[in-house]
């Protein structure tokens, strides 16, 4: 029985890979990603060149044109166009950790939307793509109810902890996607569409999915 509990307790919360292997894997992709460099102030972030798809609902900058952080759009007011922090999602900082982490050959392409509020950006990468989005609300009342929805749509999760976290509510799914919820700000991503284990140190998708999510955070957090 003593040996059953301690085979318990070496297991995961995600996908029951052992803690130790996914701690160890993890850390060393956040130390490759450091590599990366520190995250500019969210006022100065400005995103890489992408190919960016047009939303039915709303207007997105073109690679001619890319869209900076306070920027308006063509035919929208300020409060139409993504939050700086919003665009960081797609900007150098995180694309630099996408890149370290997962070691494409290539930099990865990158599509976005931008609609209902809600700043959606695609890495398409060799194995798959991951998805990181952004829902903006104006709110307290309406950002907890889409970071809710959002859980409902996920079906199984586990809350994350505070420290997970760093101090914001967050949950995932066994799947691949992990939702934070900071600032009347919801993240989300989603690595469901990526390999079982993605680059050199073989992450999970729900692995791959927090380092990211954490990555951001750090960035949000400076």
């Amino acid at each position: 029985m003593k040996n059953q509990q301690q085979a318990g307790n070496a297991a995961g919360p995600r996908g029951g890979r052992p803690r130790s292997r996914r701690l160890l894997a993890i850390a060393a992709a956040g130390a490759v990603a450091a590599l990366a460099g520190g995250c500019a102030t969210t006022g100065a972030a400005t995103p890489a060149a992408s190919t960016h798809a047009t939303a039915p609902t709303a207007m997105t900058a073109t690679p001619d044109t890319p869209m900076r952080p306070g920027m308006k759009m063509p035919g929208t007011t300020r409060a139409d166009a993504p939050s700086a922090s919003a665009l960081m999602v797609c900007g150098p900082e995180i694309r630099g950790d996408v890149t370290k982490i997962l070691a494409p050959a290539h930099p990865p392409a990158t599509t976005t939307t931008w609609t209902d509020h809600l700043y959606t950006c695609t890495y398409h990468l060799p194995g798959g793509q991951l998805v990181l989005s952004v829902k903006e609300s104006p709110n307290t009342a309406s950002a907890n109810a889409y970071f809710e929805s959002v859980r409902k749509q996920l079906g199984t999760t586990t809350q994350l902890t505070a420290a997970q976290g760093l101090g914001n509510p967050g949950y995932e799914s066994p799947g691949g996607t992990v939702v934070i919820l900071k600032d009347g700000k919801t993240l989300r991503v989603d690595a469901t569409g990526m390999p079982a284990a993605s680059g050199p140190h073989e992450l999970s998708r729900a692995d791959l999915a927090y380092e990211i999510a954490s990555d951001i955070l750090g960035c949000w957090s400076e």
